[in-house]
């Protein structure tokens, strides 16, 4: 019993040292750190502590670049919330820009447009201008060109069947239905149409737009758009480049513009002399147009 009791004692007293020996460096590391900071203030340092001085220097540093970290990263963070505001205010104002860009080239495509309008009074005669009608173009056929199309005016604005439809380019078409708000036309790109012409250069020398030729090439003509027809008379001096108008027989006014005589083809066992011709108006893109009545309407 003696024997347990001494062991028992001197577990004790070993706990007893171990503690005592932790607390002793807890604080001599305590009081070296005092010294130090103390030293530092008053310009004097304690001997023997360069090991203590330098290990608190490192944390100390390592707090400061801590420190430093937080307060640049901060930073970023407030100038990235600054400037994805900007950014956001930027597009916004971007946007705002954007749709009066696209406003003004509306206005200005409008503007360019009823001047275009305005060129195609010229190529009727007086009594017929003030019985026009200025409209546009709201459907059209399948396909690359305009054979057909339906324009925004109709009875109600005083057109009649038959009335001819052109822009400031030249001769379009012929109206051939008629409601109250709407009408549809044909182009003379259309296999029904024809239509009466003459030379500008010699308004003797006529002829006729038709789908009705035997040229060679046909399809390929009308594959880019091209009218067809021939003279009234083969012994006619027409070449590439003369300029075709209506000639005034018929439904159409004499003197609009058609197009320019693209390629001359004779064909002598028939006596006749076929002409292509490349028409002024852009039948893939017809827009606003000008609608007036037919010449034998009193």
């Amino acid at each position: 019993m003696i024997t347990l009791r001494f062991d028992k004692n001197k577990k004790e007293k070993k706990r007893i040292n171990v503690k005592v020996v932790a607390t002793g460096l807890v604080v001599i590391t305590l009081i070296g750190i005092v010294g130090i900071s103390v030293g530092k203030y008053s310009g004097q340092i304690p001997v023997n502590v360069g090991v203590i001085s330098d290990k608190i220097t490192f944390v100390g540093e390592g707090i400061n670049s801590g420190f430093t970290f937080l307060k640049d990263n901060f930073k970023e963070i407030l100038d990235y919330r600054k400037n994805a505001k900007k950014i956001d205010e930027l597009e916004k104002e971007n946007e705002k820009l954007s749709a009066k860009v696209t406003d003004l080239s509306n206005k200005l495509y409008k503007t360019d447009s009823l001047e275009d309008l305005k060129k195609s009074l010229n190529f009727i005669e007086e009594r017929y201008k003030a019985r026009s009608v200025s409209t546009s173009v709201v459907g059209k056929n399948d396909g690359n060109w305009y054979t057909s199309f339906t324009i925004g005016a109709g009875k109600k604005s005083g057109v009649k069947k038959e009335s001819i439809v052109l822009n400031g380019k030249g001769l379009v078409g012929i109206v051939y239905d008629v409601s109250d708000d709407y009408s549809k036309a044909i182009s003379i790109l259309d296999s029904k149409s024809s239509v009466s012409f003459k030379l500008l250069k010699d308004y003797n020398s006529k002829g006729v737009i038709t789908h009705d030729t035997n040229i060679s090439d046909k399809d390929s003509y009308n594959e880019k758009g091209y009218l067809q027809g021939y003279m009234f008379d083969s012994a006619y001096d027409v070449i590439q480049g003369d300029i075709i108008v209506t000639s005034g027989l018929g439904l159409y006014p004499e003197g609009i513009p058609i197009g320019e005589v693209h390629k001359v083809v004779e064909d002598k066992n028939k006596s006749l002399k076929y002409v292509v011709v490349k028409p002024y108006a852009d039948f893939k893109n017809v827009n606003d147009v000008m609608i007036i009545e037919p010449r034998n309407i009193g």
